[in-house]
């Protein structure tokens, strides 16, 4: 079992063993430490000793409370679509982890048509693609809801509805970036990957998020795959897999999310590699995952976007006899784009 699978194992209290008893004690007396940095970090914006800075242009945050996946990529690229086709350039701003497959994605996504920009100081990151590009429009923070310091004039926040509250702890006794009242700072709360929770959880979800914001959730969506690309131009069938083992490997905040999906559209899962967020692969790391794909029976290997950014740059010169499909990801709405829409309108008018 990898070190991630077993830190998240243990902080869900899903094994009453030993030594996940005294991981789960051991991170518990860490987390104090961590509450009170954020408290303290908390209290200096209030008192405006911390201070947020306008971009010069609109700006539009997507974020969460919790680390893994909610699904905040797929959001960022439907909200720089929705500018897109308003006749807006957007720049996407975002962290930029060291493997660069956040940003990769984005711009293999949404092409020439928007300007990506990764810098872990979003204000510096603005006045360096402006400087670039001054006819940028507006910008999209990407998992900006903790990075105070860009001023922003729509605050979205999306929370998973398989794990809304990042098992009820602070990092790193669990999941959680800030305390459930942070979320009174949100404009808009968006629950996603309701189709998978019951609609008794989701509505129970809903009630809390109310009760914490005053406001019930603005929409809830879906993830989902829209088909397969094995190549740059073409979109196949999710059909492709109906009769083929395949084994999946993913690197993504939620690779539980990816592996259940993975097993409802493929024939059989032979094996699901599930790394870390942020994966650094290496090329022979990835042909060692071919050859056990091959080695197992498998017809085909199955990953996400975000991880074929960084293997086809490590692949880009081997003649490879085995196809390498990734899923197309995309998000539904269940209700409240409109609403989403709106509120988009009026923050970069």
């Amino acid at each position: 079992m990898s070190l991630r699978a077993r830190a998240l194992q243990a902080m869900s209290n899903g094994d009453p063993s030993p030594g996940d008893r005294a991981l789960r004690t051991a991170l518990s007396l860490a987390t104090p430490i961590y509450a009170a940095g954020n408290a303290l970090r908390s209290t200096g914006f209030a008192l405006g000793v911390k201070r947020s800075h306008a971009l010069g242009r609109p700006t539009i945050s997507v974020g969460n409370l919790t680390t893994g996946g909610t699904g905040k990529t797929p959001m960022v690229a439907h909200v720089a679509r929705t500018l897109i086709d308003k006749g807006h350039r957007p720049c996407i701003l975002l962290r930029g982890y060291r493997g660069g497959d956040e940003a990769g994605e984005h711009q293999r996504l949404l092409g020439d048509a928007v300007h990506v920009e990764p810098n872990p100081d979003r204000v510096a990151a603005a006045q360096i693609a402006l400087g670039e590009d001054p006819s940028i429009t507006c910008f999209v923070l990407d998992d900006g809801f903790q990075h105070r310091r860009a001023r922003r004039d729509l605050d979205l926040v999306l929370i998973d509805a398989t794990n809304p509250w990042g098992f009820g702890h602070l990092l790193p006794r669990g999941l959680m970036r800030e305390p459930k009242a942070a979320l009174r700072r949100a404009d808009a709360v968006i629950v996603t990957r309701a189709d998978q929770a019951g609609p008794a959880e989701v509505a129970r979800l809903d009630n809390e998020i109310q009760r914490l914001t005053g406001r019930a959730p603005l929409a809830h969506t879906e993830h989902a795959w829209a088909g397969l690309r094995q190549h740059e131009a073409d979109r196949l069938s999710l059909d492709t897999l109906a009769e083929l083992d395949v084994m999946g490997v993913v690197g993504i905040g939620n690779p539980a999310a990816f592996a259940d999906t993975l097993a409802r559209h493929a024939g059989r899962v032979v094996h699901c590699e599930q790394l870390p967020d942020h994966y650094r692969y290496t090329r022979k790391q990835l042909l060692g995952l071919i050859d056990l794909t091959k080695t197992a029976g498998a017809g085909a290997l199955v990953t996400t976007e975000k991880d074929w950014v960084k293997w086809s740059l490590l692949l880009e010169d081997e003649q490879l006899d085995l196809p390498i499909y990734r899923a197309d990801l995309a998000i539904r709405f269940r209700d409240g784009e409109e609403a989403l829409i709106a509120l988009i309108d009026k923050a970069v008018a």
